[in-house]
């Protein structure tokens, strides 16, 4: 990159040399330096009508891409605004980076009343994401995007935040050759490590395995570990298809029923990949293991949280399964995993109809109306973890995008937008309830302005009711639950596009293949008794 350019262009250039094709943000009075530079860079620029919209639709674009989202915002609220999309990329370890103004040299921390001063934007930020960082100059400007991108390959990828002074965005000139990130081949696992935990699943006999998130980039690995060992196999919510689930020995997205986890308790050997195994997971303090527990994991501080592993190897989940594949050798599986798998599936099926089965047929003419490889995104919503979690069909990981740790509502129709970006030639749809539609219904506009096909299916069932269970269980009488239900059709086409109200999931499968045929979004409202139509 040429010297001697201001700091502004210096971002610019320097995403655009770290592969940087789309950046999500809002401009905003202090981060206009940077706007400058975009137009004719060849960076595409999406802006949502919230800050934390851009921060869900980044989401949900690294997740569908597999690259780093990245996010501009301005100074004070434009920040405050995405904290939360940072917190939920922090807790599902999505890669995220977000750039924004700060306070002048001259002024931070002085309480001046400068326009949009916040107390400690970076601190505040630090406490969100894997770190937040306060540069000095246009140099350290570039630098901590190089150090961005070398975090996002070779640790864990959670989000971080970059604050450039307002007075180094203005007036800061970069004055060396700006560095930028050459990914290098995943180190190999220590071979001790490999060889304890190799020697584990060799002698298996009742083998099982875990992937969560961390596993999706090692799916020819993934499965061939599965079959070579003959072992069932569960994932958790963002590990979803990283095994087609159609294969005999995949249970699916199911960690959550004790069923499953009580298959996984009969192993002599758990395999897990790429997963904390945490509570919001597993809906369970801790899981019960019968037998040895071997941890992949690039993160090594996660090896003994949650589930002790009797065999830890850190590194990447490719490089890793690869290397037990190459230790464990040829050796024929263990034999009864189908019978296993089978056995759990009719325990989850019955567990299922205790509260997923209102959405059982709308999710069947999903199945039947969409492609193999559609993408949903779904919400913190009934919809999403008593039905599409289980119920959608996932050939490959990174169908179903779900915002599985932080469980924010907002997050799905943002989502769905980004994941379309990433994956255009895609069907792309959300799936979600009232109540979380609600917290980022002004998305709808963002998707009318992009033109992309995106149907947006809304499961009504009159605000909170999942909360609104909880107080009942509770013994307490429900406040704040119980919401009138907007005109989620008519908000469609207000915003754009088009709106369908369900009279019946008759209609569906018609309406759906109308939607995706639509350059623009679909609010497709379904009242909740319609989703338990036969």
């Amino acid at each position: 990159m040429t010297a001697s350019i201001g700091c502004g262009e210096a971002i610019v250039r320097s995403l655009l040399a770290h592969g940087t094709e789309v950046v999500f943000g809002i401009p905003g009075t202090h981060n206009l330096p940077i706007y400058d530079c975009i137009p004719g860079s060849g960076l595409r620029h999406i802006t949502p009508r919230h800050e934390q919209g851009a921060g869900y639709a980044a989401d949900g674009y690294a997740r569908v891409s597999g690259k780093p989202g990245v996010c501009l915002v301005t100074t004070g609220p434009g920040l405050t605004n995405i904290a939360t999309a940072a917190a939920t990329a922090y807790h599902d370890s999505v890669p995220l980076l977000i750039i924004s103004p700060g306070m002048p040299g001259s002024i931070e921390g002085r309480d001046t009343g400068y326009l949009h001063e916040t107390k400690n934007q970076s601190g505040a930020m630090d406490n969100l994401v894997a770190w937040s960082r306060r540069v000095g100059s246009a140099d350290e400007t570039v630098e901590a995007i190089r150090d961005a991108f070398q975090h996002f390959a070779n640790e864990r990828p959670r989000p971080v935040h970059i604050e450039i002074p307002l007075d180094i965005l203005a007036d800061g000139r970069l004055t060396a050759p700006a560095p930028v990130y050459q990914t290098e081949p995943a180190a190999r696992p220590g071979a001790e490590q490999v060889r304890a935990a190799a020697d584990l699943l060799r002698q298996a006999q009742r083998p099982g395995m875990i992937l969560g998130g961390g596993a999706t980039g090692a799916v020819s690995e993934a499965r061939e570990m599965v079959e070579r060992l003959g072992a069932i196999v569960v994932t958790t919510c963002n590990g979803k298809g990283t095994v087609p689930e159609s294969h005999p020995l995949s249970l699916g997205a199911t960690i959550r029923f004790a069923a499953a986890q009580r298959a996984l308790a009969g192993c002599d050997v758990v395999l897990a990949v790429g997963t904390e195994i945490g509570e919001a997971d597993t809906w369970v303090p801790c899981l019960d293991m019968g037998g040895d527990v071997i941890r992949v994991d690039i993160d090594e501080a996660q090896l003994q949280k949650n589930l002790p592993s009797t065999a830890p190897v850190t590194g990447h989940a490719a490089t890793v399964l690869r290397a037990l594949l190459d230790e464990i050798g040829d050796g024929p599986a263990s034999g009864a995993g189908e019978e296993r798998a089978e056995r759990a599936r009719e325990g989850i099926r019955a567990e299922h109809e205790a509260a997923g089965a209102p959405f059982d047929r709308m999710h069947a003419i999903l199945n039947e109306t969409l492609t193999p490889d559609a993408i949903i995104a779904g919400d913190s919503s009934q919809v999403s973890y008593f039905g599409t979690a289980y119920l959608s069909r996932a050939e490959q990981p990174r169908q179903f995008l779900y915002p599985a740790g932080y469980a924010t509502l907002g997050y799905g129709i943002p989502a769905a937008i980004g994941g379309k970006i990433a994956a255009p030639e895609r069907q792309v749809i959300a799936v979600l309830g009232d109540g979380a539609a609600m917290f980022s219904i002004a998305e709808i506009a963002s998707a009318a302005e992009l033109g992309v096909s995106l149907p947006i299916v809304i499961v009504e069932n009159g605000g909170y009711a999942q909360i609104r269970e909880g107080m009942l269980a509770r013994g307490a009488r429900p406040v704040g639950v119980d919401l009138p239900t907007p005109d989620f059709a008519g908000l469609g086409k207000a915003m754009g596009g088009e709106g369908v109200r369900l009279e019946s999931l008759d209609e569906l499968d018609d309406v759906l293949q109308r939607a995706v045929a639509y350059e623009g979004p679909t609010v497709i409202a379904v009242p909740f008794p319609a989703t338990v139509m036969k």
